[in-house]
């Protein structure tokens, strides 16, 4: 591993080195802001702005700033300001709730606090009288003006920022602090999502973060594989979570690396075909209805489908000259496959990739890999994406191991596992198959719990990661369940949920399941059915059903239905093929592991409902509470 530096010393080298190359891009019509673009120098002077407006207010070293806004330019820009002035920065999801909210302000003690917009900002004036802490909120937006008082507007602040370091005394002063961060310092503090309790501040030092990201580059490099100043990432996932900031924002920025944003999620395939990202993060959900949309479009054309059919076991075929004796398989963009084929396989090869090219090109034509992380990806829907020459990179990690400590190696992946040690840790499986974790990335401890950070440790310093894992005999990790998430029945089994869970990820018609059994002699389940499919499919068969009951909302910048009438989940078609996805997937299960009984919801797991957080994930008590009564009446 390289000399380590802090996170602002990696930003600053990077604008020495790449003063003129474009380090952000965004949509210039929705952020009135230098036409759409920062070059780093360009970045290095908005950054420099913020940071000395922060010192202009008194922002102390080691001071605690919170940022709580949707993904874009600004967020990036706050964050990296935020370390410069010496400040640990708290992130918070927009769409946390006001308790939420609240309870984090108050536990990490912030005096300034960055919001997105108007609508942030009021919800901030809800709980301020709560927040004795808190002395300044700046909105992130451009057009916002505030009364430069407590309540500051982002271009007054730049401004303020920029006139106060014209003094030669003042950037005396802000370099002086700059300078004065050491690896030891604390960076930054991210909240867990608290699937089944309140969330933990993991505290990140500068050593932490910095390691994960040399340590990151190191294994890139072992597989002759880079990320410098010619790629191009997009972000779109929220920067509130480990995931998007450490291996898009931080990685780009410390390789001069292009930085796109998204307008919102909901137009991610619109942007990459604008931004052409070599490479970018995404969520297996993503993936899934990639491949579900693509299924449905297909489907509504007989001869279509049978060519696409037959083009994909054209790709499968070819695909097998990727693998190895272990059954890894090579994606690395140099790889030559057509060079590998038989004569009769390579003719029939460059028809299939014809039509594979323009599933390609949903992602830009200078694609080279994207990773999957945040829950377990299907095997055969690698293997699609795989066979269609999209190189789709699983790996693990977590808040406390700042992104990836297990990844895949480009040249070898092997779907089905989340990859072998990587990025600098170090991997080891406990007696009961609990996941350790040491070396680069590990967090320095839960702010304000010491009873739960030393219980997240080991006697010999190893993080507890709570996952349990099994190791095959090549050295790949494969993830089983949460160790808490297993199942136990009453008849002594034990049942993992995300295998099941599984099982159901490319459904066009069930949208999320929550299983159920502890202590219960069988496992039962609640589905969620997908109701955009099934109110396309009703719309075509000519099935009638209460319209006005249809309750929508907004997710990801997309009005999403997530609550229907008693008529449409009582509906004999949908009810026929939710049954029928069941019974297709215990097929594939041990007799102990079926779904023996469900129940069809009409309503989703959503954040507004407080049934999943941020990252998607099911909060189980809450479900568990919540439903108490349907799940009783499955086991009368």
């Amino acid at each position: 591993m390289g000399e380590l530096k802090t996170m602002v010393q990696y930003f600053y080298d990077t604008c020495i080195k790449f003063p003129q190359r474009p380090a952000q891009r965004f949509n210039k019509e929705l952020f009135d802001d230098n036409n759409g673009m920062f070059t780093y120098a360009e970045l290095k002077d908005r950054v420099e702005d913020i940071a000395c407006a922060l010192m202009k207010i008194g922002f102390p070293y080691k001071g605690r700033a919170a940022i709580m806004a949707p993904t874009n330019y600004m967020w990036t820009q706050v964050d990296i300001a935020i370390a410069c002035a010496g400040g640990v920065s708290i992130t918070i999801y927009p769409t946390l709730s006001d308790s939420e909210v609240t309870y984090i302000m108050k536990d990490s003690k912030c005096t300034v606090m960055f919001v997105g917009n108007k609508e942030e900002l009021d919800q901030v004036k809800r709980i301020w009288k709560q927040l004795k802490n808190l002395k300044t909120v700046i909105v992130m937006d451009i057009a916002f003006k505030g009364d430069n008082k407590k309540v500051y507007g982002i271009k007054d602040f730049i401004a303020m920022g920029r006139e106060w370091r014209k003094s030669p005394a003042n950037y005396k002063k802000y370099n002086k602090r700059k300078d004065s961060i050491t690896l030891d310092d604390w960076f930054t503090i991210l909240y867990t999502s608290g699937t089944t309790g309140q969330g933990k501040g993991v505290i990140i030092t500068h050593w932490t973060a910095s390691s994960r990201l040399e340590g990151t580059v190191n294994y890139f490099q072992k597989y002759d594989f880079d990320v410098n100043e010619n790629d191009v990432t997009l972000c779109y996932l929220p920067l509130s979570h480990v995931f998007d900031r450490g291996s898009c924002q931080w990685l780009a920025l410390t390789k001069g690396s292009l930085i796109c944003y998204a307008d919102k999620p909901a137009t991610l395939i619109e942007d990459m075909q604008k931004y052409n990202p070599t490479w970018i993060n995404c969520v297996p959900r993503l993936y899934e209805k990639i491949y579900i949309t693509m299924q449905q479009a297909m489907a509504e054309s007989s001869l279509k489908k049978k060519l696409f059919d037959w083009a994909v076991g054209v790709g499968m075929q070819a695909l097998e000259y990727r693998k190895d004796s272990n059954g890894c398989y090579n994606m690395h963009p140099n790889f030559d496959l057509k060079s590998k084929l038989p004569l009769g396989l390579k003719i029939k090869y460059a028809i299939a990739d014809k039509l594979f090219a323009k599933v390609r090109g949903l992602f830009g034509n200078r694609f080279h890999h994207s990773f999957s992380a945040s829950a377990a990806i299907s095997p055969d829907l690698l293997k699609f994406y795989y066979a269609l020459g999209i190189a789709v990179v699983e790996g693990y990690g977590s808040t406390e191991s700042f992104n990836a400590a297990v990844l895949n190696p480009i040249t070898a992946c092997k779907p089905g596992c989340m990859g072998k040690e990587a990025n600098g840790s170090k991997c080891r499986v406990a007696a009961d198959g609990e996941l350790e974790l040491s070396g680069a990335g590990i967090f320095k401890g839960y702010l304000n719990k010491p009873k739960e950070t030393k219980e997240a440790f080991t006697r010999d310093g190893w993080f507890k990661t709570g996952d349990v894992v099994e190791l095959t005999p090549d050295g790949y990790i494969k993830f089983i369940e949460r160790k808490k998430g297993i199942i136990c029945t009453s008849i002594g089994k034990n049942v993992a949920p995300a295998k099941l869970e599984n099982l159901f990820s490319t459904s066009s018609w069930v949208e999320q399941i929550f299983l159920v059994g502890d202590e219960k002699p069988f496992i039962t389940a609640l589905i969620v059915p997908n109701f955009a499919n099934f109110m396309a499919l009703f719309k075509r068969e000519g099935i009638a059903y209460d319209e006005s009951k249809l309750v929508y909302e907004n997710i990801g910048g997309m009005q999403i239905c997530i609550k229907v009438g008693d008529d449409f989940i009582n509906n004999k078609r949908l009810q026929e093929l939710i049954d029928i996805e069941v019974k297709e997937a215990n097929k594939k299960l041990e007799k102990f592991e079926e779904i023996k009984r469900y129940t069809i919801l009409n309503q989703r797991f959503t954040e507004s409902n407080g049934m999943i957080t941020p990252t998607q994930k099911a909060k189980r008590r809450v479900i568990i509470q919540v439903y108490k009564d349907v799940i009783e009446k499955m086991y009368e």
